[in-house]
């Protein structure tokens, strides 16, 4: 009986056209998940949540923005364009030290949960006062090692030491190789020194810092020169960041915009080619829309247009 319908529903243009958007329908319901080849990107982003990443020297919808919040809001607006199959990692750096918050998940499937996790990473969770950039990216390169090395290191800042390191004085970790791991340096903050907010642990403004109340930078007597120094200051540390990234093998980029560290981090040289589990029912789907918008057009659409074209005598 079933079969007869079939065969009599092929008789004209409209019964065919409703027939065959209905089979693909119910190809769309039961079409597996195939794996397919793609490129994908694995990170681990590391946020720099110093007391000097409060300057607010950026700007958000017309509204100044602290360097931390200007660097969240480009994470997220990145997150949406990573093609899925990709894995985003997050954590925090102070002090020495990095900590892992959210081991690297799938970006598609876990989209708003990371955007949620992205909002908690602020100078609350700060452990210790002091930011020594340099240890904190090989400690990234570390904690990306140890989960496999399949992950690459994003670590964003504004590249300032504190306390300031010796003139020509670079930390070396021996059991990291420059290049062993790759990832991006990217660079936060204005060209222009600005006060550094003094925050308490619940993130309260308590003013500034004063120059005689941090480490200023050594001269070269050796000797620490507060009422000289501008420690108390912060702007990007540009040229510090760039000769770390060479030091490790990273790349370095500064973070001009959302778009700027969406690119970054779609460059074609940290893809990882394939397979990915991948839904493909919007293509029956798809046919299926095809054909009943070729049911429902007129016949003789000329017919019509002859219809609505006035008569001249």
């Amino acid at each position: 009986m079933i079969a007869r319908r079939l065969i009599r529903g092929l008789s004209d243009r409209q019964s065919l056209a409703i027939t065959l958007a209905l089979a693909c329908l119910l190809i769309a319901l039961i079409v597996p998940t195939l794996n397919v080849p793609r490129s994908t990107y694995s990170y681990l982003v590391f946020f720099d949540i110093s007391q000097s990443m409060n300057v607010e020297d950026r700007e958000l919808d017309g509204r100044p923005a602290s360097r931390l919040a200007y660097a969240r809001h480009a994470v997220r607006e990145a997150l949406r364009d990573l093609p899925c199959g990709s894995r985003i990692g997050l954590g925090a750096f102070v002090e020495y030290r990095t900590l892992l918050l959210v081991a690297p998940i799938e970006v598609c499937n876990n989209y708003h949960d990371l955007l949620v996790s992205l909002n908690y990473i602020d100078g609350r969770m700060r452990w210790r006062e002091s930011s020594e950039i340099s240890k904190g990216v090989f400690w990234s390169i570390r904690a990306a090692k140890e989960l496999g090395g399949s992950s690459n290191v994003l670590f964003l800042t504004d590249g300032q030491e504190s306390p300031p390191l010796r003139p020509r004085a670079r930390p070396h970790f021996d059991d990291i190789e420059p290049g062993e791991i790759r990832g991006w340096l990217i660079g936060v903050g204005g060209a222009t020194l600005r006060p550094i907010p003094r925050t308490d642990r619940e993130g309260n403004h308590l003013g500034y810092w004063r120059a005689d109340e941090v480490v200023q930078r050594k001269n070269n007597s050796g000797e620490d020169t507060r009422a000289e120094g501008n420690e108390h200051l912060s702007s990007l540390r540009e040229v510090h960041l760039q000769k770390l990234a060479q030091q490790v093998g990273f790349e370095y980029a500064r973070l001009d915009g959302p778009s700027s560290l969406s690119d970054a981090m779609r460059d074609r040289r940290f893809a990882q080619r394939g397979p990915v589990p991948t839904d493909l029912y919007w293509l029956p789907a798809m046919a299926a829309l095809i054909l009943l918008v070729w049911r429902f057009l007129p016949s003789r659409p000329w017919k019509l247009r002859r219809l609505e074209t006035p008569m001249h005598r």
